[in-house]
């Protein structure tokens, strides 16, 4: 196509019918061109939040467009917790409220069932079962369980094999044992009335457990939280009685801190698990009970609470451990 030259465009110019702005006859705008309000808050949450169609896709999870994730991770959501659809216990999955080093926090609307509103689902990521990195020191002197909880036999010599080779069968088998460690300690915990979330079920690489919070906004971790002078202390004697009663049970969280604390409503609840060690085998306990005890008492130090950590991890640990003659000081 040859482009016209200036001279053209003169020309032409002159058979030309000029229009006064003014004098333009309006233009219809169709529907679509019309300006839209913004949507408030109040009416995202409830799109965000709508449940599908019954007599549509009932057969199927749904995942809320809302959901910003790749195709990859839409299958592996799909494959992870489409087993929980299928007994009953979530609708769709609404939105990604953690994103972790291991895995993802994903607020799931439940099924009537449950008699819940929304659940949460902690999917752990693919990528790190191919490669659990810095997980030997808490493994130390723990059975390798499986999915269900049930310790596995260390005469399976060929399962015990493959973990020893790192083989395909292997790493599932260890990613399985870190997931269902974190599933059972946390029914154990709770049982015990320890302020944990209360678990519902899970699958070799998920876990549902109780959501706090709503779909716009999930509790908060402790370090985002600001605390007020006053409601300080006592959060720190809540959060120590709290590491008094799972230590009774024989548990140390291993990494325990503001981050892997839950406010909600002026309470809090303790999260992530998976990493927890048995202070009767493991011979690092004693070790990391300490780090806990540091990490905690650096986080309520920034608002005026003062404590020594070793002179408490000291304390808890004599009175729970060498009283009974399995761990001495």
């Amino acid at each position: 196509m040859t482009p016209l030259s200036s001279s053209d465009l003169l020309e032409d110019e002159d058979g030309v019918d000029y229009v006064d702005p003014g004098q333009r006859r309006p233009r219809r705008l169709t529907d679509r061109r019309l300006h839209k309000p913004k949507v408030d808050k109040w009416t995202a949450r409830f799109s965000l939040t709508e449940r599908p169609n019954p007599e549509r896709d009932v057969h199927e999870l749904i995942l809320s467009h809302g959901l910003d994730v790749t195709s990859e991770e839409r299958a592996y959501l799909l494959e992870q917790l489409s087993p929980f659809h299928g007994a009953k216990l979530i609708t769709s999955v609404l939105r990604r409220v953690k994103g972790g080093k291991e895995a993802n926090v994903y607020c799931c609307a439940a099924h009537p069932a449950t008699g819940l509103d929304l659940i949460a689902a902690k999917v752990y990521r693919p990528r790190e079962f191919r490669n659990l990195k810095n997980d030997s020191q808490y493994r130390q002197g723990r059975p390798l369980l499986t999915a269900n909880g049930q310790a596995v036999s260390p005469k399976d010599w060929r399962l015990m094999k493959a973990i020893a080779g790192k083989s395909r069968k292997g790493l599932q088998a260890t990613q399985a044992s870190w997931v269902a460690y974190e599933f059972q300690t946390m029914k154990r915990l709770h049982d015990a009335g320890a302020d944990v979330p209360r678990p519902i079920r899970n699958s070799e690489h998920a876990i549902l457990m109780e959501y706090f919070g709503d779909v716009a906004l999930a509790a908060p971790t402790l370090n985002l939280i600001a605390l007020e002078p006053d409601e300080a202390p006592a959060l720190f004697q809540r959060l120590l009685r709290n590491v008094e009663l799972i230590l009774g049970q024989h548990v140390i969280h291993g990494d325990l801190s503001a981050y892997n604390v839950l406010y909600v409503d002026g309470a809090i609840k303790i999260i992530d698990l998976p990493q927890i060690v048995d202070p009767r085998t493991n011979p690092d306990a004693r070790a990391i009970f300490n780090r806990d005890m540091e990490r905690v008492c650096q986080y309520f130090a920034r608002f005026g609470v003062q404590a020594n950590p070793r002179a408490i991890a000291h304390d808890y640990w004599k009175r729970y451990m060498t009283t009974n003659g399995e761990i001495h000081a």
